[in-house]
Formats: C-alpha cells, structure tokens, sequence
C-alpha cells in the first residue's frame, strides 16, 4: 500500500471514538497551551504587524484574529494568528516532528472552524489528526531534514499536519485528501537560516494558512500529484538531500499514537527548547548550592551537536536572539532564578551585568552524550568553577515540561493566565479556561472565539 495512501486512510476513517483518552488528553492541555502563547505573542511586533496586515489587506471575514478584537478571512486569520502563536517561541514541542505542531494547527482548524460552524469535539479530532500526521512524517525525515537540510520542520512539515486537519475539518474523500496533500507538498518550506528573527514564528503562520487553502483548493477540484510520499521525487528525498529515509513511522499511524507515546513537551521557559535543560541545571546551581553570577570564574557546558546548532547566538544582543543562546539563559537564570516573557526585551539580553557575565560561559561537544543521543534527548552537563576554586557538576538530562516531567495542571493553568492577561480581561480568562477544558461540549468553536477577540487597537494603520 502507498504511503500517501495510508496517511489518506488515516485522516479520512478515523473517529472520535477511535482515539485512545490520553491522546485526546494531551491534545486538549496543547491546545490550551498554544491558545494561551498566542494571545500574548498577538501584541509582540510580529503579531502586531500580521494584525495590521489583515485589516488592510481583507475585508470583513468570519475568522478571528485574537486579541485584536476583529474578524478576517480563515487563511489571513491562520497565518496572523499562527505568527503570534510562535512570536515567543513560548509554543510547544513534540519530538516526532522535532518541531512545534500546535502553532499550525490550532490557528488553522480554529479559523477553518469557525467558517464551517464546527464543534469543539470536531476541532479538537482535527487536531489530533493532523498531528498524527505531521509526527509520523517527521519520523520519517529526521533528524537529516533539519541538520542535513536546514529546513524549519514546523513550517515544512507543519503544512503537511495543518493540511490533514483541514482536510479532516472539511470532510473531504481520500481522493480530494490526496490532492490536498500534493498541494501542500508544493507549499512546504521555511528555513532555518530565519532563526532569530521575525519571520521563524511566520513559518508558522503560513504552515496553518497553506493548510487551510490546501484543503479548500482540493475541496474545489484543484489537482496536484496524488501520491507526495510515493515514487521517485518524494517529499523525503526532496526535502532530505536524498539521504534514506525509513518511511515505516507511516505504517504504524492509527496504531501507535505519537500524542500518546512521544506526548509534547509544553514549555515552561519563552525560549528555545535545547537551551532548557541548561537552564534546569542553572535552576537547580542557584537553589541547591546558593550560587550567584559574582561567585562564578567560569561554567563550561557540555552539549550535542542538536543544541549547540539550535542556540547560535553566543553573544545575543536582542530578545529575539537571547531566546536561541544558552548562553543568555543560563547566566539570567542564575542571576534572577526564574525566566519570564520580560527577560526576553531588548533591554534585558543588554544588560551591563549579564553582557559582563556572558564570555564565563561556554559549550562545548560532549562526545560521550553524543553516541548516547536519540531524537528528544538534549543533555546539559554543566561543569562550574567558582572563585574559591570550587567546582560543582549539574547533569540534567531532561527538562521540565517533558511527557517524563510533565507541567501540573496548576502550573498549566498559571501560564495560561499569564500570558493571556496580556489581552484578556480576568473573567474573559477564567471564561476561556473553563471552554477550553471542555472543548469537547462546545457546539460551536466560534464562542471560543469570540472569547478571543478581545484586545488592542492597531498600533499602525498598514494600509498608510
């Protein structure tokens, strides 16, 4: 049987009773958490911009642009809100993928929702779907995709699962669902090289637009190639420099669920995920030996080739920069003890005592972690020399928010309010919490929506 054929299968059988508890379980808390991220990336730059956009550029829609208090088209509503989801790099992470699944499908099946008047109980099986599909088709490419290739997988492949989603939302046949699928595959792209930047949380964005009009175009009778995973020009072999490629993930869909066995690790740190288990270690330094910046000669980090290429900023001179530099992190963790969206300003990363404190520490490859190293694991293994001569190792080899260190609802619960305060009033918040955590009863993902739309004017009219 074709691999396109299986994922086809897979999106368009599949029923709610099909999917195991926990899978839906875990889809409902990345839910929550992407909606939460969001709500406070839509007033950074990025989201600010991408709302301004939308005003200018569509008329009125059915799709909420959240926090910004109006509505636009699905695929302009996807892309701006998919942005925000991912403007502080606050958004989960799933090791399948080795990328962020819930910034393109939230965004996408939510505004496709609310144009087709679908249900929570719908929304949250699209979602579970979509990233069925996304995590086995990273499976399948990485890590070659993303070391080899430098390709972004949330945008690449993150179309893939957005568009399964849409496909699944639409109830469109295997036949329309295959097109779909080669649609995308003509969309998928995003580059590494944008690490830093405003447009890494774009790929985002345009991950759950294209997955909208994927879906829509194929709903239409647009054709493409019918089998993306099949044949000689593959997505895989496209997308992975021709290296091979074990396509067997794509066998096991529907069977094992990655949502289940792989879960997602919900962030607990608005920063890059391989700088986290560095700044447990620095956590755990400050609480456990009473070490502060003034004590320290010297920390040396020992890490794999996976995190030292994610955190390329050694001397970071921006929030956005400071959010990919394990240098930044560790040396603000140990300097206040907790890393909030505030410690990601412009003015923070230059801080005279911090910039002062950031040549003290170094990575360095850790040959040993190396041979050991498996897809997820992101070992830190921190070696400090104090001024008294000191020394003191903190080995941390998997950080807080993963499936074996999981956030408690409580802590959930806290992020949420946190970032959403930043456009919601506090019973707005508290309104949206109890919709979201009971999805599954809502008969129309549009109330939640609405519940989202509060927020600013416009900083700028894009349209002058």
């Amino acid at each position: 049987m074709k691999y396109t054929d299986i994922l086809v299968d897979f999106t368009v059988d599949t029923q709610f009773s099909d999917i195991p508890a926990e899978a839906l379980r875990v889809a409902r808390e990345a839910t929550f958490d992407c909606i939460g991220v969001t709500l406070a990336g839509a007033l950074e730059p990025c989201g600010k911009i991408g709302a301004d956009w939308a005003r200018a550029s569509a008329g009125a829609g059915v799709s909420t642009v959240w926090g910004h208090g109006f509505k636009t088209s699905p695929d302009h509503a996807a892309l701006v809100n998919g942005t925000a989801a991912h403007a502080l790099d606050y958004d989960d992470v799933t090791w399948g993928l080795v990328g962020h699944p819930s910034v393109s499908l939230v965004p996408a099946t939510v505004a496709l929702g609310e144009l087709i008047g679908a249900s929570g109980k719908d929304v949250l099986q699209a979602y579970v779907i979509g990233f069925e599909v996304m995590a086995k088709i990273g499976r399948t490419v990485q890590p070659v995709h993303s070391l080899e290739g430098r390709w972004h997988a949330t945008s690449t492949i993150g179309t893939f699962g957005a568009t399964a989603a849409c496909c699944r939302l639409l109830g469109l046949t295997k036949e329309q669902t295959g097109y779909a699928l080669g649609i995308a595959f003509s969309m998928s792209s995003g580059s590494v090289s944008n690490f830093g930047t405003m447009t890494k949380p774009m790929h985002a964005g345009l991950a759950a637009r294209n997955g909208i009009e994927a879906a829509q175009w194929a709903q239409l009778g647009f054709t493409s190639v019918p089998d993306p995973f099949d044949g000689h020009t593959t997505f895989q072999n496209t997308y992975s420099r021709d290296l091979p490629c074990d396509m067997s993930p794509i066998e096991e869909i529907g069977k094992e669920y990655e949502l289940v066995t792989r879960a997602v690790v919900i962030k607990p740190q608005p920063c890059c995920v391989s700088s986290h288990t560095g700044i447990d270690a620095a956590k755990r330094l400050r609480e456990e030996e009473n070490v502060g910046l003034a004590d320290i000669e010297k920390i040396d980090i020992g890490v794999v080739n996976y995190t030292s290429d994610k955190l390329s900023y050694t001397r970071p001179t921006t929030g956005l920069e400071g959010k990919f530099s394990m240098q930044y992190t560790v040396a603000r963790m140990i300097q206040d003890g907790v890393l909030t969206l505030d410690s990601f300003s412009d003015e923070a990363v230059n801080d005279a005592t911090i910039q002062e404190f950031i040549p003290r520490i170094e990575m360095y490859h850790d040959e040993a972690a190396e041979k050991a190293w498996r897809i997820g694991s992101r070992p830190a293994d921190m070696h400090v020399t104090l001024k008294d001569g000191r020394k003191i190792q903190k080995l941390v080899k998997i950080s807080k928010g993963n499936k074996e260190v999981p956030l408690t609802p409580d802590e959930l619960r806290h992020k949420f309010r946190d970032c959403a305060s930043y456009c919601l009033d506090d019973a707005t918040v508290e309104k949206t919490i109890d919709m979201i955590e009971n999805i599954e009863a809502l008969e129309n993902i549009s109330d939640l929506a609405d519940a989202l739309s509060h927020g600013p004017a416009p900083i700028f009219n894009a349209a002058e």
